[in-house]
């Protein structure tokens, strides 16, 4: 009896739950957006910029880059400073980026706005999930992560189609100022809703540690970058992907030594965990990767137009967003296990057959 009652109670009573998480949702689906957005407006931004390809993929990379240093202090961050601010300054970082990006003159400034961007979303995306599991019963958390998963995955499904009209229409220079206006709205919503349910505890900070991440981030994200120029075995990309797996040894062996890491690495011992974060990681690698190369081969190998590009992209990902909201529901009726070999079979059989 106990156990069902601990079942139905959140950890952290909040008066309505989906209002609290709103904000975060808007700010996650625009963080996804502006990624596969760009992917459909990198030939025009390259035009307009006067950059080669190599260039103007540093709007993706940089941004990811930024993500990817943000993103693994977000943890220490929520024991720091309380969980309203924390997403109202990323939500105004976002803001503040779009509108740098948005109003820039030259490359160099688009670029600072994108990577400005990146921290917004390095914060908001992780703090959506740790807040929905603190505000919503376990009992339910199927069912939001469906939802959640269903707003990441649909940003990236309108995300060709609606930059395709708007590059018909407008500008690159709109698509920024576009970002503003969803942005705005979930910082207004979150002024009102947002409540702090972390714990600030004030952890000792190791700078080492968060060094070491930068390092290994850094070097793995630019030497992939650097691969589809140089080619994986150029003296550049082999040095920056050796730092950053030196860097990144040294990191797991300092986080499991600390008695209060900044990312907790002892969670893969847990079998289960590290499979599924394997089989996540697995996953969004092949999507993203496929939402970045597939509009680039469709204008400049095929050349189709910017908008009948977006209109191709689109019931791919629609399908992708709405499997997304009932993949939630299975996993409170049936458990994680058949979902995701049945998920994961029919994306095999679909890309042999293609």
């Amino acid at each position: 009896m106990d156990n069902a009652q601990t079942g139905m109670q959140a950890r952290v009573n909040v008066k309505c739950p989906w209002l609290a998480i709103l904000p975060l949702m808007l700010g996650s689906f625009v963080g996804m957006f502006s990624e596969t957005s760009l992917n459909i407006a990198l030939p025009q931004l390259m035009k307009a910029l006067q950059v080669g390809q190599s260039s103007i993929q540093w709007l993706v990379t940089g941004y990811m880059l930024v993500i990817g240093i943000v993103l693994p202090l977000s943890s220490l961050l929520t024991k720091w400073f309380a969980t309203k601010k924390l997403v109202l300054f990323g939500l105004g970082a976002f803001i503040v980026g779009s509108l740098i990006s948005g109003f820039g003159v030259n490359f160099p400034m688009v670029l600072i706005g994108r990577m400005i961007q990146g921290i917004g979303t390095g914060l908001i995306l992780p703090l959506m999930f740790t807040i929905a599991m603190l505000i919503f019963p376990p009992n339910k958390l199927g069912t939001v992560n469906g939802v959640l998963a269903l707003v990441i995955m649909f940003a990236p499904a309108i995300g060709p189609t609606l930059t395709g009209l708007i590059l018909a229409a407008g500008s690159w220079r709109d698509i920024f100022f576009t970002f503003v206006v969803f942005l705005v709205i979930a910082f207004v919503i979150g002024l009102f809703s947002l409540k702090n349910v972390s714990q600030i505890t004030k952890p000792k900070v190791d700078f080492v540690s968060i060094i070491l991440s930068i390092f290994v981030f850094s070097g793995l994200i630019a030497g992939a970058s650097f691969a589809s120029e140089m080619g994986w075995l150029s003296v550049p990309v082999l040095a920056c992907l050796i730092v950053g797996v030196i860097a990144l040894i040294f990191y797991v062996r300092r986080q499991l030594k600390l008695e209060v890491p900044v990312l907790n690495m002892r969670v893969f011992r847990h079998r289960n965990f590290t499979l599924g974060a394997i089989l996540v990681m697995v996953d969004f690698g092949i999507i993203l990767s496929a939402m970045y190369l597939l509009p680039q081969y469709l204008q400049n190998g095929l050349l189709v137009a910017v908008a009948l590009t977006g209109i191709i992209m689109l019931p791919g990902g629609v399908i992708n967003a709405v499997t997304s909201a009932f993949a939630g529901r299975m996993y409170d009726s049936f458990g994680a296990k058949w979902p995701a070999r049945i998920g994961f079979i029919i994306a095999f059989v679909i890309h042999i057959d293609t």
